[in-house]
């Protein structure tokens, strides 16, 4: 080590579990999109309200983990996708509009259709979310949201799982939730252009962990533990509140008074790895080895 880093990240101690998972390819996370009403209306007891103007704010509640269920040439589709979809409308003025909202996949019994569906094609493409099942009470409930768009204006990555664009030029999105209760049916229907789609869930070092429960939101995610600029070639794990091994050494670096403290709390990290079963004993060595 060059030099010893000024004492931060205090809470990167040792006495932190050290229980590592694998990084996941889908989380738990809230995608908003926003657009402008060319056409909707909405249908319940009340009555029915129709919109020719306005905006619409739909706040996605995807589901962590989604299992790939079925890959082929240009789609895929994920199981167990949506928690929930959140509608809000507002008038030509910004003024909200009631909008009853769709039963969540917590108000469903079993079993229940609940997927996420995307197909890249040619010239556009293409993404739905689908949540269908029977109420507690026992009644039908459909939701179905589609949005479409341009050929690489609607994916800004597919390698793994589906990451949207901000400021898209899509050509369309619609909700329609036919919710049938004792009351009668519920129905929302939206039409017209999206004009943003954000991640209120950030994942900013996309280690798999959002930033408002990762301990270390700027991790360091290389794929081997790299000490004084030597690769040490050990595996650079990401423990279960987001912080790498990379990071505990950085913790370690920091956080010392001399090159003994440092040494010392790179020691016994390595032999805490080793005993969870993180790394093995020749990365153990390997890590101590480049001290």
């Amino acid at each position: 080590m060059k030099t010893i880093l000024t004492k931060s990240l205090t809470a990167l101690t040792l006495t932190t579990a050290f229980s590592f998972i694998s990084l996941p390819t889908a989380q738990a996370e809230i995608i908003e999109v926003r657009g402008q009403i060319n056409y909707g209306y909405s249908f319940n007891p009340a009555g029915v309200t129709q919109y020719d103007s306005g905006e619409y704010v739909l706040e996605i509640t995807q589901r962590p983990q989604m299992p790939l269920v079925y890959a082929a040439s240009t789609w895929r589709q994920y199981s167990n996708a949506i928690e929930r979809v959140t509608v809000s409308v507002y008038d030509s003025e910004g003024n909200a509009v009631s909008v009853r909202q769709p039963l969540a996949a917590s108000d469903l019994g079993e079993p229940t259709t609940n997927t996420l569906y995307f197909d890249y094609g040619y010239r556009s493409n293409y993404t739905s979310w689908t949540m269908n099942g029977m109420s507690q009470d026992g009644f039908n409930s459909q939701l179905n949201l589609n949005l479409r768009g341009p050929r690489d204006s609607l994916f800004a990555s597919t390698a793994e799982f589906p990451r949207f664009v901000n400021t898209p030029q899509y050509v369309n999105a619609t909700l329609f939730s036919n919710v049938e209760t004792a009351d009668g049916d519920d129905v929302v229907y939206i039409y017209g252009p999206v004009t943003e789609v954000n991640y209120l869930t950030a994942d900013s070092d996309g280690d798999g962990i959002n930033d408002d429960v990762d301990a270390c939101p700027a991790s360091d995610i290389s794929r081997s533990v790299v000490v004084d600029f030597t690769d040490t070639g050990v595996t650079n794990s990401v423990d279960s509140t987001g912080c790498s091994v990379t990071d505990k050494i950085l913790a370690c670096q920091a956080d010392a008074n001399n090159r003994g403290d440092y040494v010392s709390c790179v020691s016994h990290l390595a032999k805490q790895l080793r005993k969870e079963g993180v790394i093995s004993n020749t990365e153990h060595g390997a890590l101590l080895r480049h001290l």
